[in-house]
């Protein structure tokens, strides 16, 4: 309850840090000085996104490929030397694939593949009736993509009226995926959805009918469309220059993560153009996927996730294609396990990228500038602190309304991203909690008056309640607010719903790490106001947040200069932990225990509130208080902690730091330092304001 005496500045031990943070200061005041608009936007009412929707196969133009490959196979496909290297080093995939051939409901990959090597006597005759029974069903993409290996790899092992009818068939189903993709389920370029896995299917599917049948040319003529068009603008767009996926935990691997080297490969083994030279965001991709893994092996918590070690299965051939050996070794093959790397075939597993110290060879810090996302850490030893930052726009699929949030890992996680991803999709926890800005590490604006239900997510459901958390506007997937953007178009058409912050200044240099974020558009556009539930009540007219880590020092620290729309509205800065943590005056502390495994050696957290200079600390959680919001427990009846139980690393947390300025202002800055040591370990920094 102890209030703090003065607002000016902050002193840490080392000169140097000290120099960097009142010039940090100076800088805020000035931007700050810039513009302030405070008026209220006209009473609007809410329209959906406008959504045009994919094109139709008549309205598009001839597809130009002047080097697409006539002879089959065109997609990638065993070399000689694949072949020989198999038959020395790979002889247990082989027989793994002739037992899956042998077996009475065999399975079809294998069975082409024993018929490519003539390894295996196949009856081609029943592998042909097989493949002829298939019935489309789902996205499609279980029947159509051995149906499209079969026909392109035995092309010239089968008659000519088995080749006929093998077109038929996918020319069927060509026109499944079409239908699925553009019509019945309205696939976004956005969404793990399209990339698991229709549209690898489509791609190939394309690529092996295209030029042999006349019903190929309109199919090709959609799926060029899509993929130069429509998804790779997406791609560029979310991973920027650096890299990176917006849709969190497992979700990577689902979908992006098997569609960012196998697209390409095909494309390029059927039309010559090589997109891994020129779409220099997949060498980058590689890079995300180390810098999510935290010390302790697993992935950062971001998003919608229930695991968090799970692969992405193109992580290997695309390590392999740009010999990215930090990438690669982050989860190597077994030793002498040789075997291809993709679908339908990539590059042999390679022994020689395995190196446990690449990663060391990368910066310590990186920007993933699509995503607006900082990962830094103090070195690649799993001792390490490891930090999160992001401020960026929302791309609907599967992300949080977390904008402007931090995550700081030591020997454990410290400040963390709450909440559970479940125990179902769209329960109350998910929904209320672990989806809204309540569950991060950032500010809150309540308006009490910002009550207005959630629409319908079915026909004839009623309006839901949803817990008015004073967080961000709520944007994408599972508010019932209308389907995701199918592509970079539709997402501009709309740009000023998904637009929800942006990094205006970022520095890595050295040993220091600053992030200069305007995070005002996740709280508030100019839909805001009437108090419609997805854009909410006006409640912020202006949020920065400034993020500085020195990694020498270990010092994080976290400058917010919020003004709100009324001076009553209560600000509250949020801090997530997994334990409890003790408050004495301006100061706060928690701590993990140590676990027998890597990068848990057990961690502290200091932290040090500077401004307000009068403030309230307090700690919420506890039994009956772990995900309270709104005058609720959003526990699912204590499912949330059975849940975690059964799956510990899912850290869901129980407890929260608030800092609540002690009088009502309609501007409030909050200057708060944070110290991450080892467990049982004192910081050795002396930090107090000075004016």
């Amino acid at each position: 309850d102890a209030f703090l005496p003065s607002r000016f500045g902050v002193n840490i031990r080392k000169p140097r840090l000290t120099v960097s943070i009142i010039a940090l200061l100076v800088a805020g005041g000035v931007i700050l000085a810039v513009s302030l608009q405070t008026s209220h936007a006209p009473a609007i009412g809410f329209s959906e996104p406008r959504l045009s929707g994919l094109p139709k196969l008549e309205d598009l133009p001839a597809i130009e490929l002047p080097s697409f490959r006539i002879t089959h196979p065109r997609l990638p496909s065993p070399s000689i030397a694949d072949l020989a290297a198999l038959q020395r080093d790979g002889r247990q995939f082989l027989r793994m694939h002739q037992r899956f051939a042998q077996q009475k409901h065999g399975k079809l990959d294998s069975k082409i593949l024993m018929a490519y090597m003539n390894l295996e006597a196949v009856d081609l005759a029943v592998l042909h009736h097989e493949l002829m029974a298939l019935e489309f069903s789902g996205r499609g993409n279980v029947e159509a993509k051995p149906l499209a290996l079969a026909y392109d790899w035995l092309y010239y092992q089968w008659t000519e009226p088995q080749r006929q009818a093998l077109r038929d068939k996918l020319a069927e189903a060509g026109n499944y995926l079409i239908h699925r993709i553009r019509e019945k389920d309205r696939l976004s370029a956005y969404n793990v959805y399209l990339y698991n896995s229709p549209f690898q299917a489509l791609m190939a599917v394309s690529l092996v009918l295209y030029q042999d049948d006349p019903r190929g040319e309109p199919i090709m003529r959609f799926t060029g469309d899509l993929w130069k068009n429509r998804v790779l603008p997406v791609w560029r767009q979310v991973m920027g220059k650096s890299g990176g996926w917006h849709e969190g935990g497992e979700y990577v691997g689902l979908g992006i993560g098997q569609a960012v080297y196998q697209v390409p490969a095909m494309w390029r083994e059927a039309t010559g153009e090589d997109l891994f030279v020129t779409e220099l965001e997949l060498q980058s991709f590689l890079d995300f996927l180390v810098y999510r893994t935290r010390p302790d092996g697993t992935h950062f918590r971001w998003g919608d996730a229930s695991f968090f070690d799970r692969d992405a299965p193109d992580r290997l051939p695309l390590a392999i294609e740009y010999r990215h050996a930090a990438a690669y070794s982050l989860d190597p093959p077994k030793r002498k396990l040789l075997a291809p790397t993709a679908w339908p075939w990539g590059p042999l597993s390679d022994d020689t990228l395995i190196d446990s110290a690449a990663s060391a060879q990368l910066p310590w810090a990186k920007l993933f500038d699509g995503l607006g996302l900082v990962v830094a850490r103090s070195d690649w030893s799993p001792q390490a602190t490891y930090v999160t930052f992001k401020t960026g726009d929302n791309y609907w699929s599967h992300s949080h309304l977390d904008q402007g949030a931090f995550t700081i890992y030591r020997g454990g996680a410290l400040a963390i991203d709450s909440g559970l991803y479940g125990p179902s999709y769209g329960a109350d926890h998910h929904m209320n909690y672990t989806y809204q800005t309540i569950a991060h590490n950032i500010v809150t604006v309540t308006d009490p008056e910002d009550t207005v239900l959630a629409p319908p997510l079915k026909k004839d459901d009623p309006p839901r309640p949803v817990a008015n958390d004073g967080g961000q506007r709520r944007i994408g997937s599972g508010w019932g607010l209308g389907q995701a953007p199918v592509d970079l178009a539709e997402w501009q058409a709309n740009s000023e719903i998904y637009h929800t912050g942006k990094i205006e200044k970022s520095i890595i240099r050295d040993d220091v790490l600053i992030i200069v974020a305007d995070v005002t558009s996740a709280y508030t556009n100019r839909y805001s106001g009437p108090g419609e539930f997805s854009h909410r009540t006006r409640r912020v007219e202006r949020f920065w947040r400034t993020f500085l880590y020195d990694r020498v020092d270990d010092v994080i620290i976290v400058f917010d200069q919020v003004i709100a729309t009324r001076a009553d509205f209560l600000k509250r800065w949020l801090l997530h932990s997994q334990n409890i943590p003790f408050i004495k005056g301006n100061q706060f502390e928690l701590e993990v225990p140590a676990e027998a495994r890597a990068g848990r050696q057990g961690g502290r957290l200091t932290g040090y509130v500077l401004l307000p200079r009068e403030a309230y600390l307090q700690a919420i959680g506890g039994p009956g208080f772990e995900f309270f919001v709104d005058g609720r427990n959003y526990d699912e009846s204590g499912a949330v902690a059975d849940w975690h139980v059964r799956k510990p690393d899912t850290e869901p947390g129980a407890w929260r730091i608030e800092v609540i300025p002690a009088n009502d202002a309609l501007e409030h800055r909050f200057l708060v330092v944070l110290l991450p040591t080892d467990r049982g370990t004192l910081p050795v920094h002396q930090v107090r304001l000075i004016e």
